[in-house]
């Protein structure tokens, strides 16, 4: 049997203004993804590949389109790049039996909200009805009723941070293999729930989302039922359609997924209350006065406000700023994306001192560079990513060409970096990343500007459509199906 698979991931922030062009992406096409597939072992698309091989189908890839972070929306002629090379790949192959994708679920571009929608429906024009389409998505995913229409099967990590991507991937592969080698037919139903919320306020090993995600345990059990999902949305994303939902793919039984699809979507808005931050946070000030009252370091702050892996641009340095205005010392901060900065300090060597142009002092791009007097102290590629270690008055800011999602400690090793070193270590990410935990005697989410800005009352929706928790106090809205 034939199965296509491909993936096609990007998490769009509609508040960074600076537009996702190709070059930030990964791309392979066709049997690339075989022979240069290294980079996969972390997705679900590896998890798909592997159940498929098992089953003994013939795999086969259309196109890989991995960013190398997340950021602002992305171009429409990289997203038409994309897609065609995909839809070519499509073409290539004649009676295809199933079709299994590993796609975000959160992808909007200039002009065109629902991406993921609209690679399914052109998936699903190609391929025919009777073809199962299954699809592996992140938790943060977006979903619609388009992409309900189109796919047989959703189902989305259990996991944030995302430990289970391979594992999600494995059940996409397993259902789309139940439904060929069974003959069973995929019932899929989804709940939209009238809510957002950010990641720093869902770690799923933490109330509510550790409770939440028994209550699909116990869904699962049912042996009608194959698989369901909580999609939490993506908070940062200004569409009509950015809701949480629940999803249930079910043996055949509709009315089975949907009275457990709903179950779920009840669930959920009984705890709308109880979604809090799962780190404890303050305003920058009161953070750092808190880690000054501290006997053992080094103490990890999140400048939640400019975290790269949710889409903003990693250039505000607005907390830098301060930290140099009130003296700090043996503090940590990076990482800021500038290359033009990091190529002078390239240029001038290590032990040098430069006075350089840094990133930028607020949200508003047009605030201009902040100028700082900066002793280069290491010099690093790591990856395709080129680093110094620069110390400004005392702290050590790490500067890149390129955005650095905070999740690798070797990448701040490769500079040199001796964690146990620093009183402060303050990373632009949000919730911080399991590898880091071992070396944090506190964690601290500091509430800094930015596009991934965190009390989410005040960010100025334009096309969120209201009324939605927690924007709206609302407690009487019922929860909608998927038309």
């Amino acid at each position: 049997m034939k199965i296509i698979v491909g993936l096609i991931h990007h998490e769009s922030n509609s508040f960074n203004p600076e537009l996702t062009d190709i070059e930030e992406f990964k791309i392979l096409k066709g049997e690339e993804i075989r022979e240069k597939g290294e980079a996969l072992t972390r997705t679900s698309l590896k998890g798909i590949i592997d159940v498929l091989v098992k089953h003994n189908f013939e795999v086969l890839p259309t196109v890989v389109a991995l960013p190398t972070s997340e950021g602002g929306l992305v171009k429409r002629e990289a997203y038409n790049y994309i897609k065609e090379i995909y839809l070519e790949e499509l073409s290539k192959h004649e009676k295809i039996d199933g079709v299994c994708l590993d796609l975000h679920g959160s992808m909007t571009t200039e002009d065109l909200d629902d991406a993921e929608g609209d690679i399914l429906a052109e998936t699903r024009k190609m391929v025919g009805n009777e073809t199962p389409i299954t699809v592996a998505l992140d938790m943060h995913a977006m979903v619609t009723d388009k992409m309900m229409k189109n796919a047989d099967a959703l189902v989305s990590y259990r996991t944030a941070p995302h430990l289970d991507k391979y594992e999600t991937g494995a059940k996409a592969a397993d259902m789309l293999a139940k439904a060929l080698k069974e003959n069973i037919k995929l019932t899929m139903a989804g709940y939209k729930i009238s809510y957002l919320v950010s990641g720093e306020k869902s770690e799923t090993d933490k109330y509510p989302m550790n409770e939440l995600l028994r209550r699909i345990e116990e869904v699962d059990k049912d042996q009608e039922v194959l698989y369901s999902s909580y999609c939490l949305g993506f908070p940062w994303a200004d569409v009509e359609f950015n809701t949480a939902s629940s999803i249930v793919v079910a043996r055949g039984n509709k009315n089975k997924a949907e009275s457990k699809a709903r179950y779920l979507a009840d669930e959920f808005w009984k705890k709308r209350y109880d979604f809090k931050f799962t780190t404890p946070a303050y305003s920058l000030e009161e953070a750092l006065k808190i880690a000054e009252g501290e006997r053992e370091f080094p103490i990890f702050i999140m400048d939640s406000g400019d975290n790269p892996g949710a889409g903003s641009n990693q250039r505000i340095v607005e907390p830098l700023i301060y930290l140099k205005s009130k003296g700090y010392k043996r503090v940590l901060y990076g990482s800021v994306c500038d290359k033009e900065a990091t190529e002078k300090l390239k240029q001038a060597g290590i032990g040098k001192q430069q006075k350089i142009l840094l990133g930028q002092r607020n949200t508003d791009p047009q605030s201009g560079k902040v100028e700082l007097t900066c002793t280069t102290k290491n010099i690093r590629k790591y990856g395709d990513v080129t680093s110094v270690l620069a110390q400004i008055n005392g702290i050590d800011v790490i500067i890149s060409d390129k955005k650095v999602v905070m999740t690798d400690p070797e990448f701040v090793f490769s500079l040199g970096v001796r964690l146990e070193e620093y009183r402060i270590v303050m990373f632009k990410s949000g919730y911080l990343a399991p590898e880091y935990k071992p070396y944090a005697r506190k964690v601290m989410l500091a509430l800094t500007p930015g596009y991934t800005y965190q009390e989410l009352e005040k960010i100025p929706y334009k096309r969120v459509k209201r009324p939605i928790f927690p924007l709206d106090k609302i407690d009487t809205i019922e929860p909608e199906p998927f038309s």
